[in-house]
């Protein structure tokens, strides 16, 4: 049995799979053991599930529209010790396995998430946002985008909160460190690892969406339903820079 699980949410992103599997795959192999991973599918109307299966993943499906709904159905899948969640679009380096293996291998962290990142196109517009993001993450004592634990306190957690359409991740990681902080086992913060995010968001709204529509971002924060729905399922998932990903061959 595979010691690591790898959760991946999707939802329309037969584009990016390729590249997020081929990513973890890489990851896998430099770390010398099998992993697992599930790609907990949104019932995706694109080929998502045949692509995912394909690249060697487990699938599992849940109706929810809820992204936290998601990552916790694909948690109820993961068989491993130890439990990573990646999103469908991001990349991670070569040594990030390596590196969260040793930090829970050594007993002395509760789990963390990765602090250095980076996304796959740069622009002032991108690096404000991004350093703005980085600023409140660094105050609050956590990092977000890929997350690790063991499972057993994942469970411990009760997974992401399902009543939260947004910032489910930035919740659960505050709630890994206060736990963390209870047992005496800090929060890490991978620094040498490095995670590859994309900027599809800022593709398709711009890259001062947040300055530019203020409305909007603050509609999102306090977690309207309406809008994070406008955001996540009715947003185009077949970009044009997705093409360049997609190396799957149907």
């Amino acid at each position: 049995m595979s010691r690591f699980s790898l959760v991946i949410p999707a939802y329309n992103e037969e584009k990016y799979l390729p590249r997020t599997i081929g990513a973890i795959r890489k990851a896998e192999t430099m770390l010398g053991e099998p992993v697992e991973i599930v790609v907990s599918d949104n019932i995706s109307t694109d080929s998502t599930t045949d692509v995912a299966r394909d690249l060697g993943a487990k699938v599992v499906q849940t109706d929810i529209r809820c992204i936290g709904a998601v990552r916790n159905c694909g948690a109820r899948e993961a068989s491993g010790e130890y439990i990573v969640f990646v999103d469908a679009d991001d990349a991670m380096s070569e040594n990030m396995l390596i590196e969260i293996r040793s930090v829970m291998d050594s007993g002395k962290y509760i789990g963390g998430g990765v602090a250095n990142t980076h996304y796959d196109r740069d622009s002032w517009g991108i690096y404000t946002t991004h350093g703005l993001l980085r600023s409140r993450l660094w105050f609050a004592g956590i990092s977000l985008f890929l997350f690790f634990t063991h499972k057993k306190t994942f469970d411990v957690l009760g997974g992401y909160n399902e009543t939260m359409k947004v910032g489910e991740d930035f919740d659960i990681a505050a709630r890994l460190r206060k736990l963390g902080e209870s047992q005496g086992k800090p929060f890490m913060n991978l620094r040498t690892a490095l995670l590859t995010k994309s900027a599809r968001k800022f593709n398709e709204y711009g890259d001062w969406a947040t300055f530019a529509h203020p409305i909007l971002t603050l509609k999102a924060m306090m977690n309207k339903p309406e809008v994070i729905h406008e955001i996540w399922y009715k947003s185009r998932r077949e970009s044009p820079d997705a093409q360049q990903y997609d190396t799957h061959e149907k």
